[in-house]
Formats: C-alpha cells, structure tokens, sequence
C-alpha cells in the first residue's frame, strides 16, 4: 500500500526534522545525497540537522527555511511505503502548503512543544479540514527541549484538542516526539516512559485507504505512453478495485475499452485496488485527464460547480476565469456566483453574496467549466478538491460540494 500523508504546521515547529528523522530511521536515504548533504553542510558551516536531509536547493541551507514543497518516499515498518509531502510554514507560502495538501489522505500537524498552537498551525489545520482530510496525527515535537516533561505534552495536546474539536474532529491521535533524538518516531522513547501509546511510523502504518470495492472504481489517468507495439495508460486508482478483463468508460472522452493487462513494477497483475498505481493495455483511445469507472456506475461530467474555495492571492469577482485543476484534468472555469463569505481560520459564515473574495479569503463559490470528471468531496476527495491556478501559479483550492 501507498499512503499520501503532508506534513503542516507552524514555521520551525520542525516538519522538515521530522521527515528527515523518517528518512534515516527507515534507511531510505540514498548514500549520494547524504554526501551531497555533508559537502554542503561543510561549505556554510553549519551545526548537522536531519533538516537538512529535504532542503533541496542551496538557499534553503543558507536561509534555512524550506521555500517549496518536497516530495520523498519512505518505507514502513511492515510492507507500507509512504509519499509525504513537507510543505512551508510560513504566511506567505501557504499556497504551497495548500497545494501539496490537496493530494493526501492523512495530515501529520506539528506542534512543537516550547511554543504550543501558533497561527498556522489554526490556519493549517481549517485548511486540512476544508479540503477533506478526515485523519489528523498530531505530533508535540521538540519535547527534549522541555526535558520530557508530562505536564507540557498535556498542555499543549489540549490546546490542540480544543483547535480540533472546534473543526469536527472528534478523535484524534497525540504523539510526544523529539525529531531531532529520534523519540516516538520510529522507535519507542525511553526517555518518556510516562507515554505507553504508538509510535508514529506505528500509527502511519495502521492507516488503511478505504476498503477496495466500498466505494466506486475511479482511474484517474496521469500519461499514456508507447511500450514496444502496445499503448500503456497511466494512472492510479483513486477508489474502487480495477480488475484485468474489466469494461471501461473513460471520461469527458467518452470512449470504451476493455483492460487486457495490468502492469506494475516489474510485472503484471490480476487487480489493482484504491491508492495503487499501475498501467494498463485497453482497446481505446483515451487520454491525460481522463478518468474511467465501470459502466455500471460510471463516471459522470460536470459544467457547474458548487464548490467551497479559498483564495490565496489576487482576487476573484463574478465573471472572472481561472483554470481549474483536479486529478489531472486542467479547464478553464469561470466565477457564476458568489454565495457566502466564510472565515478562513474558523469555517464561520460571516456574510451572504458578495462581488468578489480577496486574499486569504474563503467563500461557497458556483463555477462554470468546461466538461470535466469530478465528484463531491464527501464521497470520493481525491476527485473533490481541486486546485485554482492563473497563469502559471496556484492561486486557491477549494472542495466540491455539489457538481450538476
């Protein structure tokens, strides 16, 4: 299995710590980058930190905040793999932290423990919450910085409780960690024997995407290439099962083929199920953007959108275009109606109708697009959230409510 999870929080509350305490725990980490690391580290003089691991350019090390997004994979403790993405803490990027959020199933929030809930870690997680993101693991790093004490995990656990509790969730799990010591991430701690709950990598590796089968198939389709004489589409199974010899009703193309082969690395396969992603050999012309699902429930386009947006630079008024971005499909949207203004760090109402939204501002907006594959955010998310985008930056994200 393959789990998306990001990681959001305040800036320096040590996201990047943790990801590279993932990495070297669960030897991931290439021998050539670590080299590349410590020839880097050398030249500016700087104290090692497991940080350090995921600052992909130059700058970073010599800024020492993380400016983009990251992608790495690691592995679990039992057959999972996981692609986390680490996104920036600051006001600013907070677009790129959005942008990374929106392909995850789970959030890891972090907190860390000298400072307690800070103003991103509220707006990050009204974010996460927007976008659809059900499972929220929230970690109090820094916790060698406060001498393990059992006092300050309980506080600031309850001032995340209460943040979280006010966005509905009910339940959710608190780990005290150290990234920088390695406690509780990969292995147990032994400097606080007062905490008898999981690890991290042992609650990441209880996660499970939904039940293949409970829900519809959906193949979203990310390439197609040429392999030899056959035609391998490429794509992941965003929910459902997909099975050799399955039917397929491929969307907004609106073509039908039959699955002949399922392929993956470095053979073939009888089924696919949600969170894989495979090729597959089909007697049809389809295409990036497409997405295909059993004619017995098949998937369906929309030209108007129902959607909850927020809007993270620039403004957005009735009338306005902007390219919409979900799975893989790009179209051009335009604003019909601005129906309710929405607090962007409580989820509050705060007015009904306007004439445009600003920066940092949320609403119920209805589009208008070209025909494109998506579905309500409560029933399939990876289908449900969506990205906005002029030019050549994303400049909001939002969810679908409701598609016609």
């Amino acid at each position: 299995m393959n789990l998306n999870a990001v990681i959001v929080g305040h800036v320096d509350h040590g996201k990047s710590t943790l990801i590279g305490r993932l990495l070297y725990d669960s030897e991931t980490l290439p021998d050539d980058r670590m080299a590349e690391i410590q020839k880097l580290l050398e030249e500016y003089k700087k104290r090692f930190e497991f940080a350090y691991f995921l600052d992909s350019f130059e700058e970073e090390l010599q800024e020492e905040r993380t400016i983009d997004t990251t992608r790495v994979l690691f592995k679990g403790q039992g057959e999972n793999y996981y692609t986390i993405v680490d996104v920036p803490g600051h006001k600013e990027f907070i677009k790129n932290m959005l942008t990374g959020a929106c392909h995850a199933q789970v959030a890891i929030l972090v907190v860390s423990a000298p400072d307690g809930v800070q103003e991103q870690t509220r707006r990050h997680a009204f974010l996460v919450n927007m976008i659809g993101i059900r499972d929220i693991i929230v970690v109090v790093n820094k916790m060698d910085m406060e001498g393990y004490a059992e006092g300050v995990f309980e506080r600031v656990k309850a001032d995340a409780k209460q943040l979280l509790s006010s966005l509905g969730y009910p339940e959710s799990i608190f780990i005290p960690i150290s990234a920088m010591e390695g406690d509780n991430i990969y292995k147990p701690s032994t400097n606080m024997p007062w905490y008898q709950g999981p690890t991290l990598i042992q609650v990441l590796d209880g996660i499970t995407p939904e039940k293949a089968g409970v829900k519809s198939l959906r193949f979203v389709i990310q390439d197609v290439y040429r392999l030899d004489s056959e035609k391998i589409v490429v794509g992941r199974v965003e929910s459902g099962r997909l099975k050799k010899g399955d039917e397929l009703v491929f969307q907004p193309s609106n073509v039908r083929g039959k699955v002949s082969k399922i392929s993956v690395f470095p053979g073939e396969v009888e089924e696919a199920v949600t969170g894989d992603s495979v090729g597959i050999v089909v007697n049809c012309e389809s295409k990036r953007g497409d997405v295909a699902g059993l004619p017995e429930n098949p998937p369906k386009t929309a030209t108007s959108l129902l959607s909850e947006v927020v809007l993270l630079e620039g403004m957005l008024s009735k009338g306005t275009e902007v390219e919409m971005k979900c799975g893989t499909k790009r179209a051009v949207c335009r604003v019909v109606e601005i129906k309710e203004r929405i607090n962007s760090e409580t989820g509050e109402i705060v007015g009904k109708g306007a004439e445009r939204i600003g920066e940092n501002e949320a609403a119920t907006i209805i589009f208008q697009t070209e025909p494109m594959v998506v579905e309500n955010f409560t029933e399939i998310p990876e289908l449900g959230r969506f990205i906005l985008a002029r030019g050549k930056k994303n400049i909001g994200a939002g969810v679908i409510i409701k598609e016609d």
